[in-house]
């Protein structure tokens, strides 16, 4: 028996082994593939760090040894294997063969295993160099203003095209930063087998940069000889198949042949980066995508330096502070950060001293600031090629911050201090001067002004320039009358700038240029001039209270002096036998002096004056006869806008008005003359102005003068016409209310007309066409204004009434306003359309058109005659960026397609769906909604048009295919239109609108909605919308019946939308269709006025709380199921919507590891936040809104996991809501607020809500770190602010509230229930009014020792009865 038993025992030792092996298969199943995908996991990282050993010896011409290339044979073997084996695993999901694929996970992996042993090599070869990107630190932050530049950048280096991309921008802004931020994140993508980069710096060194380069690929050099060098590294760098060689802080055109890279296409994987503060040197090097790096926002600047000094920044002492210094930084990320490192931890003290220095340009104490900042702008200026470029740079920092620095200031003080030589004309020096300031932009030293005759210099480069001029030889003294300081010894300077209220310095023997701005001019002022700067040759007195300019009693002491500038100032022009003295002026300059009634005599003395200035002297009434005619040497005259009471003689008697006759004496000599003209001296301009000086620049009003002293109220675009304030104008003849036969009978007006660049006619009767009044076509024009001219019916007429001969529209000359630029008609009745097909081919160069009040007009585009049907298919406005339609009562259409198809119904295909005779109205049909490939913005206002804006059935095309509606188009804004849909007739596949970025919408009641979903889910980069007193308005966006199938479920739109505002919309219900999400919490600012029937603003689906990075690139799952993320859920449409409701169905179980998808697109290059991005919320006047926010989690995720949102939300104001019942509505199986919601949430307005009970739940209130300001009034049914979930003892602090103030409360008891104890440690105000039943405040938890604490009287009161109770 005993036997028997041993023999069982042995059978069933022999048998359960195996079985239980076998059932642990499948028991293990999950566990196997695991264990499997891990393994797989080392071996693919040892085979990366072997193959990277490999590649750099055989790059340094190495024999690999047989048993690496073995073992990298099987390795590949494996993977193969390994392959077949997960697609059989997808093939056989089912339970049954569990076992069999567990069995065969676990005997890979012993293979695996035996594959990592055998992997062990040593002294293979020299280990390679690290990766690049595994030596960059981190520094990196992604703002939206950088990763709009990343964007770019990555897209340009996928495009085979593109070869090589420059990055440009001012010393610190950035650029060293983000590029190395481009190439860790190139590393991820796979784009390139190598990544190379070196710093050639402004005195490059070859060899320096060839080393640089050879380290990255694992190159070692035998040669000595630059030139060998060369040859061994463009060798190496010909045989790697895919390479980005970045090139930092590139001053001049590297020489590619010398260091050895290879040029143009001789490689065609090999692409260039390169940064340079240039934009001139990739301009040279023809590089085909050059981004300039901008400063930084407002707000992101304060971000990073919030970063940088940590807590200190919202400390209450130093907060005013710190706001100071962060704009004092200028918005430039090396100040910013260096100044924030030095302040980081310090007291009050030390910020007050480093703001004053920021402020006085010496910030010599601030630790790094000097070195840093200064010296990187300084090189900037040492690279400056010409002293000239030096010197107009440093003219800039004598005026003040932020301040417009008219381009003319530059070019008079420059010719006074003869700065630039070779240039003896006024017109040379100009053009020089502009010439230098493009090249200081192009340098970012200079940055654009508010219009063309304008720069600016940033802040912080103001700062180091004026650092830079204050030391030899330069000399310059900056100081405005916010620094009250001693004058420093003044014997050595040459140039001072004075803002404000300052005293004129004395002891300044070497001055030679003297500015005093915005202060006070008093007697006696010049006397201390004339003795203390002998050598002073610019005097600018500008914006200045004068009481006197000084007498000539010490003539001639002033001998020097080449410029004086008087302008803006209160001066009269009496008391001015000074002038008359300065024997070498050339420049004199009294723009916009309007107390001047009368021009000084003395000037007909100043036989060297150059140039003479009056612009904009309005009350100027009074120049004396004979003041020209001594002017010998004048070369431009500005008159624009002041004097026009010319004399009608000869101007014979000495006590005479100035003459017409006396200007034109000097058009032998004179290069610009700027003047108006009244009607009755016409006849006297002589020819002489125009044929004897061809170059000429003629700015010319021939008008009323009563007119002109109302014509503000024109249009501002006609106003710019009229009174320039250009000095580098074009050819330039206003007309004001005149006859064209009149005209036409002077030469001399006539010669005008053909040379015109701009031409503005306004009332001109007696006119049928515009090509009545230059039978040559007006081939030099470049503007034209057309307003109130009455009998206009064209633009070109077959026939014409002022000319002898007649021309058909066929005869016009070919240059027919070819050089058209822009155009504006306004109020001209008669005209029923602007141009014909045949003209349309000539307006090649038109960039704006602008077309107001024409009644009578039916369209833009006109066939006429016997132009061909044909040619509506050849018509493009390819330069046509800015659109503008206003009050058109007549209009039909840009162009009337029906017309087209008049007589062709039978053969051709129609694209209109109505019939031949029934036509849906729209401004844009689709006959020429493809004309406009480079349209950026779009105004119609007050169009009477009971039809639709766009049509979109696209026009069938020869080969069938359609090109993207208004491609460019950014800007799209729409005021008191009558029409029936934006949008329609939007077939399927439709592409178009792709870079709108701010729609406006207002007081159009013919629309029911915004957006059909065809078009908004285009609208990706959409970023401010506003839309208001669309009375009839129900929804912003619509699914028509027709499209119903089409539409995607849960979109989420607009993913860029930065301001959203809805004002006074009464029959708004909604915001968006049901089961869609309109992911408004992407917008910064957000305000919702009088939408009297809207309940709620919609859904909010926040971000699933970030887990830690170890979890994130754990890839243990228990199903091996990809977890959703952004990019797997993206609508494969590009749509920009996420179909959050898509069932989480099995997806493919993956044990290979897969690259990461990094493509570089908006939905994960930019921050993952970015749909969270809501700071202010302003609702208001909405009489059913019940909630404000719904939470709303992703429809495949469990309701378990918690949730961060409105992390950015600052602002929260709620008025007028009679509706209202919650504020966040979160229902129980819907995901709760974590982390840091609501981190930045400062301030609650809550006034008039009259069902709202609570202002947040408990859960709530304990996230609310930074809340300072909380307000709550006139809310009858409030009954407590914070609500309690559960009835645990519990203490809520909330430590930086400073102000509660509540008021006409009548049913509230606590702040928070009797369960929860309130702490608030910085309170600093408390007012409570009208609030009966209140329980006091606990004054043990309320710091009652805080001197700024205030208690409204009532209430404290009660507050200290409690305490001692």
């Amino acid at each position: 028996m005993e036997i028997i038993i041993a023999i069982a025992s042995k059978i069933g030792e022999s048998l359960v082994t195996p079985l239980g092996r076998e059932f642990g298969y499948s028991v293990n199943y999950h566990s196997n593939l695991e264990s499997l995908k891990g393994e797989i996991k080392k071996l693919f990282d040892k085979k990366d760090g072997v193959q990277r050993w490999v590649d750099a010896a055989q790059r340094n011409g190495e024999n690999i040894k047989p048993d690496v290339q073995s073992w990298l044979k099987n390795v590949n073997d494996m993977i193969q294997k390994v392959s077949h084996f997960e697609d059989e695993i997808n093939k056989k999901r089912r339970c049954m063969y569990r076992w069999n694929l567990s069995r065969k996970a676990y005997k890979i992996k012993q293979d695996v295993l035996q594959l990592q042993d055998e992997g062990k090599f040593e002294n293979v070869h020299p280990a390679p160099s690290p990766e690049i990107w595994s030596t960059i630190e981190k520094g990196f932050k992604d703002f939206k203003s950088r990763m709009a530049n990343m964007n770019e950048v990555m897209e340009g280096l996928k495009r085979e095209e593109v070869r090589m991309i420059g990055i440009c921008g001012m010393g610190g802004v950035g650029k060293t930063t983000m590029v190395k931020e481009i190439i860790t994140r190139l590393a991820k993508l796979n784009l390139f087998d190598n990544i190379v980069m070196a710093t050639v710096s402004q005195s490059p060194k070859i060899r320096t940069i060839q080393s640089e380069i050879a380290d990255k690929i694992g190159l070692k050099f035998d040669e000595e000889s630059e030139a060998g060098r060369a040859r061994t590294l463009h060798g190496r760098l010909m045989h790697i198949k895919r390479i980005l060689i970045v090139l930092d802080d590139v001053w001049a055109e590297p020489n590619f042949e010398a260091i050895g890279l290879p040029c143009g296409d001789a490689h065609k994987g090999c692409k260039v980066l390169l940064t340079s503060r240039d934009k001139e040197v990739c301009n040279r090097m023809g590089i085909q995508l050059i981004i300039a790096v901008p400063t930084l926002t407002t707000e992101e600047s304060r971000e990073l330096f919030l970063e940088m000094v940590g807590a200190s920044f919202n400390d209450p002492d130093l907060r005013s502070t710190a706001e100071e210094v962060v704009k004092e930084c200028g918005r430039l990320p090396i100040a910013i950060v260096t100044v924030g490192k030095a302040l980081e931890k310090r007291r009050k003290h030390e910020w007050d001293d480093a703001l004053n220095q920021l402020r006085n340009s010496t910030p010599v104490n601030i630790p790094g600031l000097d070195n840093k900042v200064y010296s990187s702008i300084k090189l900037s200026y040492d690279g400056l090629e010409s002293d000239e470029a030096k010197s107009c740079f440093l003219l800039c920092c004598l005026f003040p911050e932020d301040y417009d620095i008219p381009i003319e200031y530059l070019v008079r003080y420059g010719w006074g201090r003869r700065y630039f030589s070779n240039c003896s004309t006024l017109k040379d020096t100009r053009n020089r001067v502009h010439s230098l300031v493009a090249q200081l932009k192009r340098r970012f030293l200079l940055i654009d002004g508010s219009n063309r005759e304008t720069t600016k210099m940033h802040d912080i480069v103001r700062d180091v320039a004026i650092s830079i001029a204050l030391r030899d030889p330069h000399r310059f003294l900056v100081r405005s009358h916010a620094e009250n300081k001693e004058w420093p010894n003044l014997a050595t300077y040459d140039t001072i700038s004075l803002v404000g209220d300052l005293e004129i310095p004395v002891g300044c023997p070497k001055l030679e240029l003297l500015q005093m701005m915005d202060g006070r001019f008093s007697k006696g002022s010049m006397d201390i001039i004339w003795k203390a700067m002998k050598e002073l040759k610019v005097l600018a007195l500008v914006g200045m209270e004068m009481e006197d300019l000084g007498s000539s009693r010490s003539p001639g002491v002033l001998k020097n002096l080449r410029t004086l500038i008087l302008n803006g100032s209160k001066f009269d022009g009496m008391s001015t036998d000074v002038i008359g003295s300065l024997e070498k002026l050339e420049i004199l300059s009294f723009r916009g002096c309007y107390y001047m009634r009368e021009l000084p005599r003395e000037i007909g003395r100043l036989k060297q004056l150059r140039l003479l200035d009056t612009i904009n002297c309005r009350n100027l009434e009074v120049i004396p006869h004979g003041i020209f005619s001594g002017l010998c040497r004048l070369e431009e005259l500005y008159m624009m806008g002041s004097f026009d009471q010319w004399d009608l003689g000869t101007g014979s008697e000495d006590k005479g008005m100035a003459s017409i006759s006396e200007v034109m004496s000097l058009s032998d000599h004179l290069k610009v003359l700027s003047i108006d003209m009244p009607h009755n001296v016409i006849h006297l301009l002589s020819k002489d102005i125009v044929l004897k000086s061809p170059t000429i620049k003629l700015h010319i009003y021939f008008g009323t003068r009563a007119w002109k002293m109302n014509r503000f109220g024109v249009s501002d675009a006609l106003e710019n016409c009229l009174v320039t304030t250009a000095y580098a104008f074009e050819n330039c003849l206003v007309i004001d209310d005149s006859g064209a036969k009149e005209l036409m009978e002077s030469q001399a007006v006539r010669l005008m007309l053909k040379k015109s660049e701009k031409l503005a006619l306004h009332h001109v009767i007696n006119f049928s066409a515009l090509s009545d009044l230059d039978e040559e076509g007006f081939q030099d024009l470049k503007v034209l204004y057309l307003d109130r001219c009455p009998n206009m019916e064209y633009l070109v007429n077959g026939t014409s009434a002022l000319f002898s001969r007649r021309q058909s529209v066929s005869q016009l000359p070919n240059s027919f306003l070819t050089n058209l630029r822009i155009l504006r008609l306004s109020d001209c009745d008669a005209l029923k359309y602007v141009f014909s097909l045949s003209v349309v081919r000539n307006l090649v160069q038109l960039e704006e058109l602008d077309i107001v009040g024409c009644d009578q007009m039916e369209e833009i585009v006109s066939k006429q005659g016997r132009e061909l049907d044909e040619e509506a298919d050849m018509i493009s406005f390819n330069k046509l960026t800015k659109l503008s339609l206003w009050r058109l009562r007549s209009l039909v259409g840009f162009f009337q397609a029906n017309k087209l198809y008049s007589n062709q119904e039978e053969t051709t295909p129609r694209v209109e769906h109505q019939s031949a005779r029934i036509f849906e109205k729209a401004i844009f049909p689709s006959k020429c909604i493809s004309w406009f490939p480079s349209l950026e913005e779009v105004r119609l206002s007050k169009m009477e048009f009971e039809g639709m804006l766009f049509d979109l059935k696209i026009h069938i095309v020869m080969d069938g295919q359609t090109a993207p509606t208004c491609p460019q188009l950014r800007k799209l804004e729409i005021y008191n239109c009558s029409f029936t849909h934006l949008w329609k007739n939007i077939p399927s596949g439709f592409q178009g609108f792709q870079n709108l970025r701010y729609l406006y919408v207002s007081g159009c009641s013919g629309l029911d909605y915004v957006f059909s979903h065809l078009i908004a889910r285009k609208l990706l980069n959409l970023e401010e919308v506003k839309i208001s007193q669309c009375w009839g308005m129900e929804t912003i966006v619509r699914i028509p019946e027709e499209n119903e199938e089409e539409a995607t479920k849960d979109m989420i739109l607009f993913p860029k939308l930065n301001t959203f505002e809805l004002q006074y919309l009464p029959c708004l219900t909604s915001l968006c269709p049901a089961g869609s999400t309109f992911q408004w919490s992407s917008t910064k600012n957000m305000d919702v006025y009088g939408c009297e029937k809207l309940k709620t603003l919609g859904a909010v689906i926040p971000q699933r709380k970030k887990l830690e990075n170890k979890s994130e690139k754990d890839s243990t799952s228990h199903d091996f199921s990809t977890s959703p993320t952004r990019s797997s859920n993206w609508c494969p449409d590009g749509c920009g919507c996420i179909p959050y409701s898509r069932p989480n169905a099995q997806r493919p179980i993956e044990i290979l590891p897969r690259p990461i998808n990094q493509e570089v697109t908006p939905t994960n290059l930019e921050d993952s936040n970015d749909d969270d991005n809501l700071e202010n919320l302003f609702v208001f006047d909405c009489n059913s809104m019940e909630v404000i926010f719904q939470l709303k989690g992703p429809a495949h995720e469990e309701s378990s996991h918690s949730v961060e949102a409105f992390k950015k939300l600052r602002f929260l104001w709620l008025h007028m809501l009679p509706s209202l019942t919650r504020v966040w509505e979160t229902g129980s199986s819907q995901p709760m607020f974590a982390g840091s919601s609501f981190g930045n949430f400062k301030s609650l307005v809550v006034y008039n809500c009259n069902r709202l009970k609570y202002l947040f739940s408990s859960s709530i209130v304990k996230l609310l770190v930074s809340v300072e300001d909380i307000q709550v009034e006139k809310c009858e049914q409030m009954e407590e602010i914070v609500a309690a979930e559960e009835e645990t003892a519990e203490i809520i602090t909330l430590p930086k509230v400073k102000s509660i103030k509540l008021k006409s409360l009548p049913k509230l008891k606590y702040f928070c229930g009797e369960a929860y104890t309130l702490k608030l440690p910085s309170l600093e105000l408390l007012k409570v009014i009208n609030v009966q039943d209140l329980r006091p405040f606990d004054s043990k938890l309320v710091d009652t020792h805080n001197p700024r604490l205030q208690v409204n009287p009532a209430f404290q009161q009660e507050w200290t009865r409690y305490a001692l109770d």
